[in-house]
């Protein structure tokens, strides 16, 4: 994957993350806000239910003492103490006494005063009191409620402005009363004042959209998990896996560079170089598997496309020297690997390891699995010697049978080519190996020699090719 690859999936992760997330968070919150309504809206209902029992209780209490004190005479105090009665009772308008005369209900006594003139309907007998309306009054051309009881055949009723009612109930929809035709809506809740009232208040959602303080601290935090710790890993692991399948489709390959002795025009050992479908950039590319934990997969793979790329006879009379790092080194699963090699052995394998501080920080692991691969007859070379970290330390400390020269000395300087004299000079104190890279030109390969450099690397002796080409190139050497 290209860096602009990762940015773009960087990008693309953190905001499909924190989107959902965000989108689940808010959804919560919605849910829990609906939830604190429902429980608001909940109480608000009790709250009116008990106002409105309250309400019918002062009314039907008014009912039943006036049903006690009435004897069939509809005396003055009688009127009087209806009309006091009123008072208390917001949007009544008419208290009154009706009894059955001639088959038909006829007012006997009101809180008006008049008696016996106003026909109505026929008291019907009910249990407990009853609540009808809206009806309309031609007198009063407005809709009226009535609640009354009846006693035998006795009716005492009270009626109320619609108006009053509505307003008395804060003009809600949701409080409906029963009629006798039927219940209107659902019922929530019975009245024990009058048994067929019937209270309906449905849930209310709020049309405004209400966001809790703590929600936008805790998108923050999320955004910050998501950019600083989440999205990395997930783009790193994506990586990884495609990297890791790159490697397994052979979408690398192996080349192959001889090294050359110039001492008998012999070649000393083949190096393998990584090489890639749409030319990486091997240095990157080896660098990415390293941040991802791969360098060891990949190393495992060039070593195993030599082994089917060359006959178990060309593999024992040639070495091949592969490219790891300090990680390798510390692996026990690698060691394990290089141990039951199956064609290329120990014995024809240099493992060349690039000078690296990893070294230094992890030595006795090293040098335990170093010893190991050693007694079984595989080599180790440092690489690019002498351009980081403290190339002699490295000497001192590892058994490296060969040391490898970076290309930046053949820059012929007198500097340079003091450098490269130390290095000949106590290779040879200690019996080491000395491969010089950069070897590009004839002035480099005689240069190099009269150095007394003779393993030499580089496109003057032969540039990377692939196995048909360097099996072609040994045998003609």
């Amino acid at each position: 994957m290209t860096q602009a690859s990762r940015t773009q999936l960087t990008v693309l992760m953190n905001i499909l993350l924190w989107g959902i997330v965000s989108i689940f968070v808010l959804f919560i919150e919605e849910t829990w806000q609906q939830k604190r309504e429902a429980k608001a809206a909940e109480l608000e209902r009790q709250k009116d239910f008990i106002q409105a029992e309250n309400h019918l209780n002062v009314i039907t209490s008014f009912i039943s003492r006036i049903a006690n004190e009435y004897n069939g005479t509809c005396s003055r105090n009688l009127i009087l103490d209806m009309r006091k009665g009123l008072f208390g009772i917001p949007g009544s308008i008419e208290f009154a006494v009706v009894h059955t005369e001639g088959g038909q209900g006829v007012i006997s006594c009101n809180s008006w005063g008049e008696k016996g003139s106003v026909k109505v309907s026929k008291p019907e007998a009910h249990s407990d009191f009853l609540m009808v309306g809206p009806h309309t009054m031609n007198a009063l051309a407005m809709p009226v409620y009535a609640i009354k009881k009846t006693t035998d055949d006795i009716e005492y009723h009270i009626l109320i402005k619609k108006s009053s009612v509505d307003l008395f109930f804060l003009n809600h929809p949701s409080i409906v009363f029963s009629i006798e035709s039927g219940v209107v809506g659902e019922k929530y809740k019975k009245s024990n004042v009058i048994s067929n009232l019937s209270y309906l208040m449905p849930a209310l959602v709020s049309s405004k959209i209400h966001i809790n303080p703590y929600v936008i601290p805790i998108l923050l935090i999320w955004f910050f998990l998501v950019y600083f710790f989440i999205t990395p890993k997930l783009v790193r692991r994506i990586d990884k896996l495609l990297l890791k399948y790159k490697i397994g489709s052979h979408y690398y390959y192996n080349e192959y560079q001889p090294i050359f002795d110039t001492r008998d025009g012999s070649v000393f050992s083949i190096e393998v170089f990584l090489r890639s479908e749409d030319d990486d950039n091997a240095r990157d590319t080896i660098e990415k598997m390293k941040r991802l934990d791969l360098s060891i997969d990949h190393t495992i793979f060039q070593i195993s496309q030599i082994e089917r790329s060359f006959s178990t006879t060309f593999l024992e009379q040639h070495d091949f020297q592969v490219n790891i790092s300090s990680r390798h080194l510390e692996s026990a699963f690698f060691i394990d690997h290089i141990l039951n090699l199956k064609g290329l052995t120990c014995s024809s394998l240099i493992l060349e390891v690039t000078e690296d501080e990893n070294l230094m920080l992890h030595k006795q692991t090293i040098k335990k699995h170093m010893n190991i691969l050693k007694e079984k007859g595989c080599r180790f070379a440092i690489d690019d010697f002498g351009m980081e970290y403290s190339g002699l330390s490295y000497i001192s400390e590892f058994d490296f049978d060969i040391v490898k020269t970076d290309k930046i000395f053949m820059s012929k300087t007198n500097q340079n080519t003091a450098i490269l004299k130390s290095i000949i000079a106590f290779c040879n104190e200690l019996n080491i190996d000395c491969i010089a890279e950069g070897i590009e030109t004839q002035d480099n390969n005689e240069q190099t020699n009269h150095i007394g450099i003779y393993l030499h690397q580089g496109w003057y002796h032969g540039r990377p090719m692939n196995s048909e080409k360097i099996m072609a190139f040994t045998a003609q050497n």
